[in-house]
């Protein structure tokens, strides 16, 4: 945890970073993202999978939250080469603060001290905010999202069982693949504890319950069925050189399987494209550096990667 005191226009604030472990901030966090965003933190943290991929920015008036930022850290790959880039989320400002210029310190703040780590952020954005953004070097992106027309000859998925996490055992199997599994994305964003976030710590996000693996095919697979169709949210297989996704996404499908949806951006040639918009009112923004992985129009940010 790290606190300061910073002047913005006249005012002192302090800005605690990284503070999770403090109950008294973290409450006050959770009381304002509740009020935002209508979700909080706190199983998270006590789920004990908030690790130091995921850093809280947020002004302080004496004990009162004004103003947050969160920042979470993925590995990729770009040019051949594994680097590590950002998301800005949760990004909140107290209705009595606003237009006080506080977000823009959060902003600039995070890209001055970590311009040589990161290469490069994306963040989504609501409508209102779309003018807001482009001011820090950001540009609206188009994703686009795979799907397979499902041709399943022989549905087995009783290869598949599922991990009950709140079982040790299962849960350590999960947390191996997650860590260490090739994921089949080509945008990879590697970040354990937002997979944790969603699949484990947070039961509203309904993830839980769509977690399952494959002995046969020593592979983790995160989906959900919906009548004659399926969504892939992520892929963990333990073997990084062999190449089964037909078989994985077979195991998926029940006969009755006409479509097979990727919530990330797969390793295939067979797909079909489409514009996505996972909410009508929300769009992806990245920095410059970015920019150009989007540009083959069969890209999307990993849904369990949001923030």
């Amino acid at each position: 945890m790290t606190s300061k005191s910073v002047q913005i226009k006249d005012n002192t604030y302090t800005l605690h970073i990284g503070y999770q472990e403090s109950e008294n901030l973290r409450k006050e966090f959770n009381r304002l993202t509740n009020e935002v965003w209508e979700f909080d933190f706190e199983n998270f943290y006590q789920s004990g999978y908030w690790g130091e991929d995921c850093i809280i920015f947020s002004l302080f008036q004496e004990e009162r939250i004004v103003s947050h930022i969160t920042l979470s850290i993925f590995e990729t790959t770009i040019a051949n080469q594994t680097v590590k880039i950002g998301q800005l989320g949760t990004v909140m400002t107290d209705p009595d603060y606003q237009h006080k210029g506080l977000s823009r310190f959060l902003l600039e703040y995070i890209e001055t001290e970590y311009k040589s780590i990161l290469s490069g952020y994306f963040l989504f954005a609501n409508d209102t905010v779309l003018d807001f953004y482009p001011k820090f070097g950001y540009t609206a992106i188009e994703e686009y999202q795979a799907t397979w027309n499902a041709n399943i000859q022989v549905p087995n998925t009783s290869l598949l069982e599922k991990l009950d996490l709140d079982n040790p055992v299962s849960l350590a199997l999960f947390q191996d693949y997650v860590e260490n599994g090739y994921t089949y994305n080509t945008l990879n964003t590697a970040n354990t504890g937002l997979t944790f976030f969603y699949c484990y710590a947070n039961l509203d996000f309904g993830f839980k319950d769509s977690v399952y693996y494959s002995t046969d095919l020593e592979t983790v697979v995160i989906y959900q069925q919906e009548e004659d169709s399926v969504t892939i949210y992520a892929i963990y297989q333990k073997n990084h050189t062999l190449r089964q996704l037909d078989e994985i996404v077979n195991v998926c499908c029940s006969e009755d399987t006409k479509k097979v949806y990727f919530a990330f951006s797969p390793e295939t040639e067979k797909a079909t494209y489409s514009l996505y918009k996972e909410e009508e009112d929300i769009t992806l923004m990245a920095t410059k550096e970015l920019i150009h992985l989007f540009a083959d129009k069969q890209k999307m940010i990993a849904s369990l990667s949001h923030t």
